[in-house]
């Protein structure tokens, strides 16, 4: 029941931003679309990205659980590691990310979890920041919010395709026009980083016994 409630918030969430139609197409290349919009109430532009892999459920699963490999294809990702695992789709771990000069360093607690509808075997992945759950350390801005969403759809010929959002604050000291700009350069090169490390054989190869390819 839980998990169902969980795959039912999912849908309406993505049915909720995907009827808005204020997004703004910013690129389109080597089959990564990035586009933005405005977010009422915030000075933080929202995110949205779409593509398609030739790539598995389980494959992208695995990339994802595989919390400290995110330096290696997240951008300005400094270090990752897991701080408590509820079971095997579901975990907490800690980022820093590597801000650009002059905003200081980011970091935040992330609350994961990977559940996928029975019936249409859709896959969904929800990161969502848990800001007090770690003491802030010196030096490092702790961000607020941040909730990230990947709607994963299993299509024909072994391929997925992904519609990944993310609604962000980064904290203080972050000049909005500096966190916009970067809005477009970090998960264009995200997804491109994912589509060369899924092909890795620990991911290609992988088989999850909680998700149905």
């Amino acid at each position: 029941m839980k998990q169902l409630s969980l795959i039912a918030a999912g849908i309406m969430l993505s049915l909720s931003l995907t009827a808005q139609n204020d997004w703004q197409l910013k690129k389109d290349e080597d089959g990564i679309k990035v586009y933005t919009k405005a977010t009422e109430n915030s000075h933080y532009n929202e995110l949205k990205v779409e593509m398609t892999l030739t790539a598995t459920l389980s494959s992208l699963a695995a990339l994802i659980l595989d919390i400290d490999n995110y330096h290696n294809w997240s951008f300005n990702m400094e270090k990752t590691y897991a701080l408590k695992r509820v079971g095997p789709g579901d975990l907490y771990f800690y980022e820093l990310i590597h801000s650009p000069w002059p905003a200081s360093d980011r970091d935040l607690p992330v609350h994961l979890q990977i559940n996928q509808d029975p019936r249409t075997r859709s896959m969904f992945v929800r990161s969502v920041c848990v800001p007090d759950l770690v003491p802030p350390k010196k030096d490092v801005v702790r961000v607020p919010l941040s909730v990230e969403q990947y709607i994963v759809t299993p299509l024909p010929d072994g391929k997925i395709r992904i519609e990944y959002q993310l609604k962000l604050d980064p904290g203080a000291g972050a000049p909005a026009w500096l966190i916009n700009l970067f809005s477009v350069k970090g998960p264009f090169e995200t997804f491109s980083h994912v589509r060369q490390q899924i092909q890795r054989p620990a991911y290609r190869d992988a088989i999850l016994p909680f998700i149905k390819n």
